[in-house]
């Protein structure tokens, strides 16, 4: 159908509703009811203004475009992230010109890049070509393919008609605008030379509050769709100069797919349980691993044997050398998780060796489980190792120490020592033992302050264990998600340094074979 016969559609089709409001307002007009039918006509218009302006005074109506802070995002992320988020507040308005103009989203991008790289790579970033030098040509097109696929879903997904609407036809669309605004000014312009004063109260409507209005829900959208620009860029150039879009576009998005938590698992009751076997990625979600660290006699070791709810010696170990033993267990809901009980540290704090092997076994770790005996005041060496492995992972920014629990173990020596009849209510409880849970716990919050998620008390002692499941298995349960994220760093820095190996020797393979098949084509001419 031609654009004609579609104009004398749509003209035809509003000929007749035109038509009634001519011959209606003429009609009060004659009659001298214009005044009284304006009356609440005009308090309807002001009521719906009132109320709009009130839902459309920011842009809540509108879906959200802020990436939340991921799990596995590290200090310097975050940091990254802050700068984005600055960077999309700083427009207040965005004109229709600017939407349109390609050159203001160059200009953007490329000053966002700066931004963020500046935090990854401080003193030695000041323009463009500075922030992409360090990059490679795969990175930054996974960069561009990413974001680019998460605003073409966003914007197919909320702007209606997004799919039929071509650049050429916004372009119109802007240009018909402008014509229409010419062709009311003409019909203002006549109906105040016939009735100036009623002329006037409709113009007041129209413009001064029906006009603001829709102009206002304009500005919303287009600051909208600019937003989403800013938060879906920043959030992958976080990704790039992190250095986790090495692995492409497939393998990142499986990535953060096999770390994820499973749907079914968030309803399930968190307990422990031994499996038979380790599952693997296919047959269920990746595992998490647990090391657990603490000085010597801390009753680490009782600690597991009782999360197994056995004794170790029967149970399917894996030795690590100069680390410790994994041991296999599993949630009941399906949940895959590692144990890895390690060798432990004097109490006069460890050693060179030994804290090379509790960074080892945390750079494992998704989360670390720190005993320490409930009956010992000092904890010094677990402060010093706490901090000592903080200052260690400082050094690796793309990696985080993963969440710390500390298992404030042995309690059942705590006075009266020769009272233990469990359950104790540790939280609110009135007796002897349970004030003393309750005031050794406070002490080791003060101590490990700002180093540990939670604090935990456990009784391991074979046949009467406490804390276990009431209080270990349940903080372990809550801090999964940064489990998780420590996992996805773990497993992005695994897949980068191996994939580049891998794919350097398919591109000589696909390179040697290319050339072949020329020199055998050129060989026949």
């Amino acid at each position: 159908m031609s654009k004609v016969r579609v104009g004398i559609l749509i003209v035809l089709f509003m000929a007749p509703w035109f038509a009634l409001m001519g011959f209606g307002s003429y009609y009060l007009w004659h009659e001298g009811w214009m005044r009284w039918a304006w009356i609440p006509m005009f308090l309807c218009i002001a009521l719906s203004y009132f109320f709009a302006w009130r839902w459309t005074r920011g842009t809540g109506l509108l879906p959200p475009t802020e990436t939340p802070t991921q799990n596995y995002w590290t200090a310097r992320d975050k940091a990254a992230w802050e700068k984005v988020l600055a960077k999309a507040k700083s427009f207040e308005r965005i004109t229709s010109d600017q939407l349109a103009d390609p050159k203001h989203y160059t200009d953007l991008a490329l000053d966002l890049a700066v931004q963020v790289a500046i935090e990854y790579r401080p003193g030695g970033t000041t323009t463009a070509t500075q922030a992409f030098d360090l990059l490679t040509l795969p990175e930054v097109m996974t960069c561009i393919e990413l974001a680019s696929s998460d605003l073409n879903e966003m914007v197919q997904k909320y702007v209606p008609g997004s799919h039929l609407l071509r650049i050429k036809d916004a372009k119109r669309a802007k240009q018909a605008t402008a014509w229409y605004k010419t062709g009311q000014n003409v019909y203002w312009a006549g109906s105040a030379v016939i009735n100036p004063v009623e002329t006037a109260m409709r113009f007041f409507a129209s413009r001064g509050i029906l006009g603001n209005l829709f102009e206002k829900l304009q500005d919303n959208i287009i600051l909208w769709f600019h937003t989403a620009f800013i938060h879906q860029l920043g959030h992958y150039l976080v990704e790039l100069n992190s250095g986790r879009l090495k692995v492409g576009v497939k393998r990142y998005r499986e990535l953060l797919n096999e770390n994820k938590e499973p749907p079914a698992l968030a309803s399930k009751a968190p307990e422990l349980l031994v499996g038979d076997e380790t599952p693997t990625i296919r047959t269920g979600p990746k595992p998490i691993h647990l090391a657990v660290l603490g000085a010597v006699k801390a009753g680490k070791s009782s600690l597991v044997n009782a999360l197994l709810g056995q004794q170790a010696a029967t149970v399917d170990t894996l030795p690590i050398e100069h680390v410790g033993v994994r041991y296999n267990l599993t949630l009941p809901n399906g949940q895959p998780v590692t144990l890895l009980d390690t060798a432990g540290y004097g109490q006069d704090g460890p050693s060179e060796e030994e804290f090379a092997f509790a960074a080892d076994a945390s750079q494992e770790a998704d989360l670390i489980l720190l005993v320490t005996a409930a009956n010992n005041p000092g904890r010094q060496v677990d402060v010093d190792l706490l901090d000592r492995l903080k200052a260690y992972f400082a050094l690796r920014p793309h990696r985080k120490l993963p969440p710390v629990i500390a298992v404030v173990n042995q309690v059942d020596l705590l006075s009266p020592k020769a009272e233990w009849n469990p359950p104790y209510n540790w939280l609110t409880g009135m007796k002897p033992k349970e004030a003393n849970i309750r005031e050794c716990l406070v002490a080791v919050k003060e101590q490990l302050a700002g180093r540990v998620a939670e604090v935990v008390p456990t009784c391991a002692r074979a046949g009467e264990t406490f804390g276990i499941v009431e209080a270990m298995v349940p903080a372990v349960a809550l801090n999964l998600d940064d489990a998780r994220g420590a996992a996805v760093l773990k497993a992005f820095e695994a897949e980068g340094a191996a994939d580049q190996y891998r794919r350097l020797g398919s591109q000589v393979v696909e390179g040697a074979r290319k050339a072949w098949d020329i020199l055998k084509q050129n060989w026949k001419k």
